[in-house]
């Protein structure tokens, strides 16, 4: 159905009426003025039968000026009182550039995420993609909390605690980009939205029994790099992304140091190689021939590994899963019970705040105290 409008314009000459290609929409025109300036409404009914008025008041030169009214007496009175503006030579008011999502992430991808560790950017490249699909269409003013919970919610349905966290704090990040460096927006939607609370992170530790079995089955797997993959991973607790990053320019063999320009945390970090570890590098420095360490293949270079590591941990009978990142805990743990200070063994892991984050490890070294708590008690004789 086309909707029709009989209405006087107000000053001038009845408005003309043309019928819109929507059929709930119908479009009141009032005659071009001297000075070039038109406004015309837009009538737009809604099924339940409510009717707004949307006007549109263009002048050359200048930006349209848009609102919307319940009533057509509204919408002719603001219209003609902008137009006497600018018949007086009042000018619309600034506005600010409207950006959508889409945009921002689109922007957010080319300059932030180069940033990042290529593992980093393989694991958010999901992230990104779904809240374009889902709010990219939005303008970035237009985003409301109620969209953020009810997607949160979403994600929550399937998805464990710290998922939920990664997708909230990679939009977070991307709208704090907008403030702050592109000048899009000038607030975060994002942080007014609670988010679920983790579960204490998993530690799982590996007996020197359990230890010995899996790299005995490492060495028999048909990926004749997993061995020393594994042995890497625990003699220097770098994460799984960092020793796929190595090339034979991070390996000094001769002093037997590795360096990373930057851990995913975004820091430097140089690391000495002994024992074992040190011999196989060496031969992986000679078998290279692509300047990675570790044959990467095309996309994930751990999904040229998973199959040979998961088959290794079923034949060393660990009762139960057996995490690749596992390793990097259990090096952390053998390192407390040794001995080794806290704070240092922080510095090994790559912590921004080795103090904070080996916490998880300090109940490992209550033993280690004990001695110099019974020498107290001596001294004071208790």
């Amino acid at each position: 159905m086309t909707l029709w409008y009989q209405a006087a314009w107000e000053g001038s000459k009845a408005p003309s009426l043309r019928p819109s290609r929507c059929p709930l929409v119908v479009h009141l025109a009032a005659p071009l003025k001297r000075d070039g300036t038109m406004a015309t409404i837009n009538v737009h009914q809604a099924k339940d039968g409510s009717k707004t008025y949307r006007v549109h008041v263009r002048q050359k030169g200048q930006p349209v000026q848009t609102a919307s009214f319940s009533t057509l007496k509204d919408a002719k009175r603001w219209a003609t009182m902008i137009e006497g503006d600018l018949i007086a030579g009042r000018h619309f008011p600034a506005s600010k550039p409207k950006h959508t999502l889409v945009e921002l992430l689109d922007r957010y991808v080319q300059d932030i995420m180069p940033r990042k560790t290529p593992e980093t950017q393989r694991s958010h490249k999901a992230v990104v993609v779904f809240w374009q699909e889902r709010l990219g269409h939005k303008l970035l003013t237009d985003i409301t909390k109620a969209d953020i919970i009810a997607l949160r919610d979403e994600i929550q349905k399937t998805s464990a605690p710290a998922t939920v966290q990664k997708y909230l704090t990679i939009l977070s990040h991307a709208l704090n980009t907008a403030i702050r460096e592109y000048g899009w927006l000038s607030t975060n939607v994002v942080n007014t939205v609670s988010r679920p609370p983790l579960p204490p992170g998993r530690v799982r530790y590996l007996s020197d029994e359990e230890r010995s079995r899996l790299l005995q089955e490492c060495k028999k797997s048909q990926n004749r790099y997993l061995y020393a993959l594994a042995v890497l991973a625990l003699s220097t607790a770098l994460r799984r992304g960092s020793l796929f990053a190595l090339t034979t320019a991070n390996v000094d063999v001769s002093k037997g140091i590795i360096t990373l320009e930057k851990t995913k945390n975004g820091s430097r970090l140089a690391l000495p190689l002994v024992g074992e570890a040190l011999v196989l590098t060496r031969e992986l420095v000679q078998m290279s021939t692509n300047g990675y360490l570790f044959p990467r293949g095309e996309g994930n270079p751990w999904c040229h590994y998973r199959a040979a590591w998961e088959h290794a941990v079923k034949r060393a009978r660990l009762e139960d899963s057996l995490h690749f990142h596992d390793l990097r805990h259990c090096s952390a743990s053998c390192l407390v019970q040794a001995g080794v200070p806290l704070y240092t063994v922080g510095t090994i892991l790559g912590h921004k705040n080795p103090a904070q984050m080996t916490a998880r490890y300090a109940h490992l070294s209550v033993d280690n105290l004990r001695e110099a708590l019974e020498t107290l008690s001596t001294r004071m004789s208790l």
